[in-house]
């Protein structure tokens, strides 16, 4: 990784903990953080897993990957952050605030980097910060949650029944997010696993696949999967 000029510093403000600030105290705000700018080359480690977390990284160019290693050495996805968000807000205040992952640059990434101490002076001084920083964490938690559920499955094709069936939003045709790449580490299976098990659903019937075109056509069954 390499340091590099604030240039860019100023697209802290289209990232959801900052996007609040009004724009007549944005410079006043960036007066009063105590910033870095860091380049991360892809490939690059952002945050070691175990790491202690004592600044906020704001990605403001790129695309970070989070992942978590087990006991035997597997690893798991859990999301792909793309810039302008925050990384490891969770942690920062936390009485533990060791890193339960690994934060990786998929691309080549830019990131803004905050002292603790600074972010709780920013939250006094900005209510603004303060309520969308709040706000973030709770989103966050509701997205761990999920995590939890997905992860609580014991089968790849339950677990794939859940996710279509939240993706679809009560829709029957939507179209996925994620590539196939990206779902299977989300699940912590192996690409060609998660597709052959895609493939055997659209066999039975209850779904049909286009690329990341989605018709649910059994929801019923889907469900009964799930149970």
């Amino acid at each position: 990784m390499r340091s590099q000029s604030a240039e860019q510093v100023h697209s802290i403000f289209q990232c959801p903990l900052c996007n609040s600030i009004p724009i007549d105290r944005q410079e006043e705000f960036l007066a009063d953080i105590n910033y870095s700018v860091t380049r991360y080359d892809k490939g690059d480690i952002l945050v070691h897993q175990g790491a202690r977390c004592d600044k906020l990284l704001i990605v403001i160019k790129g695309k970070v990957r989070t992942e978590m290693a087990d006991e035997t050495g597997d690893f798991m996805t859990i999301e792909t952050i793309k810039a302008p968000n925050p990384l490891a807000t969770g942690f920062l205040f936390s009485a533990d605030n060791a890193s339960p992952v690994t934060a990786i640059a998929k691309v080549d990434s830019v990131a803004v980097l905050i002292p603790k101490e600074n972010v709780h002076f920013l939250m006094l001084k900005y209510p603004e910060f303060m309520n969308a920083f709040l706000s973030y964490l709770s989103n966050k938690l509701t997205f761990l949650t999920e995590k939890l559920r997905l992860v609580s499955f014991r089968t790849i094709k339950a677990k794939l029944a859940y996710f279509l069936l939240k993706e679809s939003k009560g829709e029957d045709r939507f179209q996925l997010q994620l590539s196939r790449g990206e779902m299977a580490r989300f699940f912590g299976v192996s690409r060609p696993a998660l597709v052959n098990v895609m493939m055997q659903m659209a066999k039975e019937g209850l779904i049909e696949v286009e690329k990341r075109n989605i018709t649910i056509t059994d929801r019923g069954a889907l469900r009964q999967i799930m149970s």
